[in-house]
């Protein structure tokens, strides 16, 4: 007791004790680490770098930085994470990005069970930290703006976090390593976590000769956002359970709604289309469905999974291509593939939902699932992308078409002909995206 009561008083704070710990966190709300610790002769050497959360652990709780596979306050169980916040268009703060555990050894995850996986060893109970992120503003004088949270993940939760886990772990152990994309799995992702280019040095996987990239496990920003905005995540609406995880959720939600008419549907949750223009009227009823007649699904929105609804005629043919977002001329020449948009929504996960016109112009829900973009599919998307920067720069009005690529293309995507912007030629063109091919979701529909 003595030794506990003298580390204490030396340390501000309990190590053994999370809510000690917790409490004594609390003393930065409102504040930046430098003016609660003493940094002089700190400060000139770290400028605008550095990273906040070594130096928190460093300056404020004076644990040594390390790379153990415990957490940081091993005595009590709890691991330490700063991460950062910024407002939205509501002045709300929101996850400024995902939120990295820990990083992943290919080698030994394959030898790990999930009940004494490294991963729930070092994050089954984490003190998270929010500051607010500012660019010009160096880290040690960016503001705590929200009150810390001592999070350790709900059961239901859990559920799909294994499941998530295992994903990523079957394909490691088929030498798949190289393979992964945060688009696999629904609330833990594996990241990208490596210098990239070029000069990044590539690692060992087994069952496979392929050098892989380094990636870690984190959790999805939409996830993070929904621990920022409830402090702790509430009880999701899709109902998981010890066995069923999101997917086998999710088919238990439409089973009763398919091969029904829209119109069957919209009268059973008295929600009906607004007019001929209400583009967002079948996404909206998808969540009326999923939710049980909510507007939002909490699971959804912490897994970063994007609703896609999709007609198609009677042959299964979608009646067009699926587009993404619009890409601006002078910005895609500057770009690099892994920090452009159509990179990362085609790392995400998606839920295709399809209705069909069975040739008598009635539109009937037939086929729900789960999908994200195969590798090499997701290497030829890359090589439109990289062939689409090419060209801008040298004439922006000749950019890939749906014959160039099996996978996708560019075409406009605008309000009206004057919708434009400017392209490195000195004119203005027509706003344009990325496009799936038609012929491609069609494929993608009929394996669903």
């Amino acid at each position: 007791m003595r030794n506990t009561v003298g580390r204490m008083n030396s340390l501000g704070y309990d190590p053994t004790s999370p809510e000690s710990i917790l409490q004594f966190a609390k003393r930065l709300t409102g504040r930046t680490l430098a003016e609660v610790v003493d940094m002089s002769g700190v400060i000139e050497n770290h400028h605008h770098k550095g990273d906040l959360g070594s130096m928190v652990e460093k300056f404020y709780f004076r644990i040594a930085t390390n790379s153990l596979s415990e957490p940081d306050f091993p005595e009590s169980g709890v691991e330490l994470k700063t991460t950062g916040v910024k407002r939205n268009s509501k002045g709300e703060f929101q996850a400024k990005e995902r939120l990295v555990l820990k990083m992943i050894d290919y080698v030994g995850l394959v030898d790990e069970q999930w009940e004494s996986s490294s991963l729930m060893e070092k994050c089954g109970m984490m003190l998270l930290l929010f500051s607010l992120y500012e660019v010009d503003v160096a880290v040690f004088n960016r503001r705590f703006v929200i009150d810390p949270i001592l999070f350790t993940f709900p059961e239901d939760d859990l559920v799909q976090i294994r499941l998530d886990w295992l994903t990523i772990k079957d394909k490691i152990q088929r030498g798949l390593a190289h393979e992964l994309s945060e688009g696999d799995t629904y609330y833990l992702g594996a990241c990208r976590k490596g210098s990239g280019g070029e000069k990044e040095r590539l690692r060992r996987q087994p069952n496979s000769n392929v050098l892989a990239r380094s990636r870690a496990f984190a959790l999805k920003i939409k996830y993070v956002n929904k621990i920022i905005e409830d402090g702790a995540l509430r009880t999701g609406t899709l109902g998981l359970t010890g066995t069923h995880g999101i997917v086998d959720a999710t088919k238990a939600k439409f089973e009763p709604f398919l091969n029904r008419t829209v119109d069957e549907i919209s009268a059973q949750f008295n929600f009906y289309k607004k007019g001929t223009n209400d583009k967002s009227f079948f996404h909206d009823l998808v969540f009326r469905i999923l939710g049980s007649g909510g507007r939002s699904v909490p699971e959804l929105d912490k897994s970063g999974v994007e609703v896609k609804t999709i007609r198609v005629n009677r042959d299964w043919k979608p009646f067009e291509a699926m587009s993404f977002p619009g890409f601006k001329y002078m910005d895609i020449v500057a770009e690099d593939w892994e920090d452009s948009v159509f990179h990362e929504k085609l790392e995400q996960k998606f839920l295709f939902v399809i209705f069909r016109d069975s040739g008598d112009g009635v539109l009937r829900l037939e086929k729900v699932g789960y999908w994200n973009m195969p590798y090499r599919d997701r290497e030829e998307a890359r090589r439109v992308w990289e062939e689409t920067k090419r060209r801008v720069q040298l004439d922006a009005r000749d950019l890939p078409k749906s014959s160039e690529s099996h996978v996708a293309h560019v075409r406009p995507k605008a309000r009206d002909s004057r919708d434009t912007l400017p392209t490195p030629q000195g004119i203005d063109l027509v706003k344009k995206c990325f496009w799936l091919n038609r012929e491609y979701v069609f494929q993608v529909v009929q394996d669903l």
